[in-house]
C-alpha cells in the first residue's frame, strides 16, 4: 500500500514529539545481535535511516529490504527481527521517539506512528551530514541541544518526505520553488495555471502534477490560501473594509471573496473579523 506522504506529514506536524533516544551504529554481517532481536516487543517507536550497507527487517512478520538512501519505521509493540544482508557492514541512525497525537486518522484509517513503513530518503549529502549532527546534538548535554535534535530530526523527516514525493519532482525542484516564491510576492495579481506553468516552460498538466507533488497542493489551490491567509492577517490587524481586504489580495468581486472565505474558514469575513478584532493574530 502506497504511503500517504501528507498525512505522515500532519502526524508530525501536529503531534507533540520527544525524541527518546539517538543512535548512530553499524552491525555486521553474519552476525547476531540479541539485544535488538528478541521476542519482546520494541518499547519505543523509532525511524531507522541507513546510511551504508543492506539489510532485511520484519516487524510483526513485514518485510522490508533497506539499503543506503532507505529509512524504515517501526511502531512500539512490534515485534521486530533483522539481518545484515550484505557484505558490508550496515551504518545507520536510528531515532526513538513519543508522539502524543491530538489529530485524527488519515483518509485512510491509518496512524502511521503506530505501524511499519519504508521510504526514500535520497541519501543526498546533506542529509547524511544531518544524521552526524544530530547523533552530535544527542551526545551534548543541555536543554539547548534538545532543541537543536528536535530541529535536526524533523530536518530528516522533511528531507525524506520530500524525496517521497518522487524523482520527477526533486529534478524540478528549483522551477516548483520560484513558482512558490513568485505566489507569495504576486498573490494579489490575476494568476492561472496557464500562466504560472508558463514560468517553468512546462504544460499546464505536468506542471499542476508536480505542484502538488511537491507542496502537497495543486496551484490554485496553493494561491487561494495564500491569499486567504493574507486576508486573515488583515481582517485581524488592520481597519481596511472588507471590499479593500478582498482587492489587497486579488479578488476584485467582494461577494466571490466573502463565499470563498466562508467556504474555506467556516465564517464569513465579517464574523471572522468580529470574532478576533484588530488585534495581532495570537502567537502559539
Amino acid at each position: 500500500m502506497k504511503n500517504d506522504v501528507e498525512a505522515i506529514a500532519r502526524e508530525f506536524a501536529e503531534g507533540v514529539l520527544t525524541i527518546k533516544a539517538v543512535h548512530l551504529g553499524a552491525m555486521k554481517p553474519n552476525v547476531h545481535y540479541p539485544e535488538n532481536t528478541s521476542d519482546e516487543p520494541i518499547a519505543l517507536s523509532g525511524l531507522l535511516f541507513v546510511i551504508r550497507g543492506r539489510a532485511m527487517f520484519k516487524f510483526d512478520g513485514k518485510a522490508y529490504e533497506l539499503k543506503a538512501g532507505k529509512a524504515v519505521h517501526g511502531a512500539v509493540g512490534m515485534k521486530l527481527r533483522h539481518q545484515v544482508t550484505g557484505p558490508e557492514d550496515l551504518e545507520y541512525l536510528l531515532v526513538h521517539y513519543e508522539l502524543w497525537e491530538p489529530g485524527s486518522e488519515s483518509q485512510n484509517g491509518i496512524r502511521y506512528n503506530r505501524t511499519s513503513y519504508m521510504m526514500n530518503y535520497g541519501n543526498q549529502p546533506t542529509t547524511v551530514e544531518k544524521m552526524y549532527l544530530l547523533n552530535q546534538a544527542w551526545n551534548t548535554p543541555g536543554q539547548l541541544t534538545s532543541v537543536r535534535c528536535k530541529e535536526l530530526f524533523f530536518g530528516l523527516v522533511h528531507d525524506m518526505l520530500s524525496a517521497a514525493r518522487g524523482g520527477s519532482v526533486q529534478v524540478h525542484r528549483g522551477e516548483i520553488d520560484d513558482v512558490v516564491s513568485y505566489i507569495q510576492r504576486f498573490y494579489m495579481e490575476p494568476h492561472t495555471v496557464d500562466s504560472l506553468a508558463a514560468r517553468c516552460g512546462m504544460n499546464a498538466k505536468r506542471f499542476s502534477y508536480l505542484f502538488n507533488k511537491y507542496t502537497g497542493m495543486f496551484p490554485i489551490d496553493y494561491l487561494i490560501r495564500h491569499r486567504l491567509d493574507r486576508a486573515k492577517q488583515l481582517l485581524a490587524t488592520s481597519d481596511c473594509a472588507i471590499l479593500q481586504v478582498a482587492g489587497s489580495v486579488g479578488y476584485a468581486d467582494t461577494h466571490y471573496f466573502s463565499r470563498l472565505f466562508k467556504k474555506n474558514e467556516g465564517c464569513s469575513p465579517g464574523e471572522y473579523r468580529r470574532r478576533l478584532g484588530n488585534r495581532p493574530l495570537p502567537f502559539r
